[in-house]
Parts: structure tokens; C-alpha cells; sequence
């Protein structure tokens, strides 16, 4: 699958962690939340009181662990909800989970429940985990313990962890739509999804050694940071333009979930990677803008024109769809809604 670079920035170092969403692109770097379009543009900056070494996004919200403590601030502007909640040594990891709220592990052990704005709900004791990697459902969350074995831990209580399989996994990615990647201790990578009661699928992704330290879920497949800091596609191996070498390696690995894909180092050069329908579009686009001489304002306007046309497709309005891909030259496009229109009729 093609994957190109869009486009690069930079923030000031250094760097603690990053997340994406759709359209969006959070950056904690310093004492600082920095918040991009998926175009490289400035949203907002939020000053916090500590590093923030964890994001995570879920609806209108967005999730945060610095030093001892989390809270949760709003996506839209990065205010705080409230002056939040903190541990013993902190929390190690965070989900989102299911319906609202958050799951936190804590450093000196247990599963920290809070709401959707960061009130503390209840504790569940347990031994201190490598990281909670996400939630099958409200109920019930995945845990990759100390020894390596994944357990689901039914959140109600009172109920024993079920322990997937007695395979030793020495890294695991945080759970995507069709579960999660492990490596084993021979450094193979599998593609698991686990169920209430064990796994659903558990296979190998391929036989080739890799040392991943991030991994992200695109509508593509999934991608991988590596340890010298190569991000590659998981299935093919393929290894990302602009990642395989340079003066400093990305640190960071964070998707839109779609066909966005971002990367950071630690010293704050952002760059993002385009892949799928988007990466082609975007190269139509920009072949056509440096045969004519269009300034990137036709560019910003060629897009905003696809993107309705898109819409106005999705939504059965034909014409207007029709009239936005003739003026893009998109004259196959336009038949075909058009044909549409008509067996509609």
C-alpha cells in the first residue's frame, strides 16, 4: 500500500507523546498541549503543569497522564474539566472506555475507573500491569500483565481475570478495531483478538524478527514504529518514506484511524504521511498544481471542492456532486453520480 509524506512542522522539544483523530493531531511536548488540523495547521496550546506522557481521545474529550496525575480536557479548545485526579507514583496507561469514561493503570497496582470528565468512579486491586490495552466492552478490559500473559479483567469485580492462552508476550500494541498486535519472545509479530473468555483469532502477522515500540491501526492495516525508529506496514514489512533514516529517529507513532498517519521525534519535527485513496488524491492534486502553476490557495480550494462533492455524493444530492467533480476534471466521477441520479429517478 502507498503511503507518502504530506507535509512536516515542528514543536518545541521535547517531546512526550502524541495522539490523532480524525481531522486532528494533539502533541504534549514540554508543558504543553499543542493541538494541529490534519494539514499541519495551528489549532490551540494548552499549558499544563507536568509533561503529559499519555493521550488519549475519546468523543469530546480528550485524556492526559503527567507526572502523578490525569485529567481531562476539552478537544475542542484544551481547557481541563476540573483540576483532575492523581496516584501513588501515577498511572501508567490509559483507554477509553466503552460508554464513557476512562481506565487508568496505577504504577503501584490497580485499575483506576473515572467518568467521561475525570471523576474517580472506584479502584480495582490487582497487581501492577505493564498496561491496560484496551476495553472489549464496558464490562470487561484487556490487561497485559507483569509476566507477559494478557488477561480480561471484568470490571464489576469479584469475578477472576481470564487469562488468554499461557504464551509469554514481550510487547503489546493498545487494542484497534480487529484487536491487537503482541510480539513473542522470538520477536515474531501475531494479530490477536481476544473474547470475554479467550482469544477470538490469534495469528501471525509475519515470521520476520521486529522490535516495534508503537503501533497504530489505519484503515490500511496496521503500522509500526520500530526501535531504531523505521515505521513500517506490518503485513508487507514496507518501510515508510522518510522514516528510514535522517539526523534523529521518531520517537512517536500515532493514526487517524483512517489513511492519516503522524509520526514525531522527540526533538519536535512532526511528519505526516498520507496513504490509500487520500495519498492519491493528494498526488492528482499536487501533479496538477505544479503543471499549471496554481498557488496553494487553488490547492485549499480544489480540496474543499473534492471533499463537498464527497459529501454532497453521500448525502444523494447527484447534481451538486456532479457539477464539483466537472470543475475538478473528475469527468468519469461525474458520469457516474450522474447515472446514479438518473436510476434514482
Amino acid at each position: 500500500m502507498t503511503w507518502s509524506i504530506a507535509w512536516s512542522a515542528q514543536v518545541t522539544a521535547p517531546v512526550a507523546s502524541i495522539e490523532a483523530g480524525p481531522g486532528w493531531i494533539a502533541i504534549g511536548h514540554g508543558r504543553r498541549l499543542t493541538m494541529l488540523d490534519d494539514a499541519g495547521a495551528h489549532r490551540w496550546s494548552a499549558d499544563v503543569l507536568f509533561s503529559p506522557h499519555r493521550m488519549v481521545a475519546a468523543g469530546p474529550y480528550l485524556g492526559v497522564l503527567a507526572a502523578h496525575g490525569f485529567t481531562v480536557h476539552q478537544l475542542v479548545d484544551g481547557v481541563a474539566l476540573n483540576e483532575g485526579r492523581s496516584a501513588t507514583r501515577g498511572f501508567s496507561s490509559l483507554v477509553a472506555r466503552p460508554g464513557g469514561g476512562w481506565i487508568a493503570s496505577g504504577r503501584e497496582g490497580g485499575l483506576h475507573l473515572f467518568s467521561a470528565e475525570g471523576r474517580g468512579r472506584r479502584r480495582i486491586d490487582m497487581d501492577a500491569p505493564r498496561a491496560v490495552r484496551g476495553a472489549l466492552d464496558r464490562d470487561h478490559a484487556v490487561v497485559h500483565a507483569k509476566d507477559g500473559l494478557l488477561h480480561i479483567v471484568h470490571l464489576d469485580g469479584g469475578v477472576p481475570p481470564v487469562t488468554l492462552g499461557d504464551t509469554s508476550w514481550t510487547w503489546s500494541s493498545p487494542m484497534g478495531r480487529d484487536g491487537l498486535l503482541l510480539r513473542s519472545v522470538e520477536g515474531v509479530l501475531h494479530r490477536g483478538a481476544p473474547g470475554p473468555s479467550g482469544w477470538d483469532r490469534l495469528e501471525r502477522v509475519d515470521d520476520e524478527v521486529l522490535e516495534p515500540v508503537a503501533a497504530c491501526r489505519t484503515s490500511l492495516g496496521w503500522c509500526v514504529l520500530e526501535l531504531d525508529g523505521r515505521v513500517r506496514e506490518a503485513t508487507s514489512g514496507a518501510v515508510l518514506e522518510g522514516s528510514d533514516g535522517g539526523v534523529e529517529p521518531m520517537a512517536f507513532l500515532a493514526s487517524d484511524g483512517e489513511a492519516t498517519l503522524v509520526g514525531v521525534t522527540r526533538s519536535g519535527l512532526i511528519r505526516c504521511w498520507y496513504g490509500g485513496e487520500r495519498e492519491r488524491v493528494e498526488r492528482v492534486a499536487r501533479r496538477a498544481l505544479a503543471a499549471d502553476g496554481a498557488r496553494q490557495d487553488d490547492w485549499a480550494l480544489r480540496r474543499r471542492r473534492f471533499e463537498a462533492a464527497v459529501e454532497a455524493e453521500a448525502s444523494g444530492d447527484w447534481e451538486v456532486a456532479a457539477e464539483h467533480y466537472d470543475a475538478l476534471g473528475r469527468t468519469q466521477d461525474a458520469a457516474r453520480v450522474r447515472k446514479q441520479r438518473g436510476e434514482g429517478a
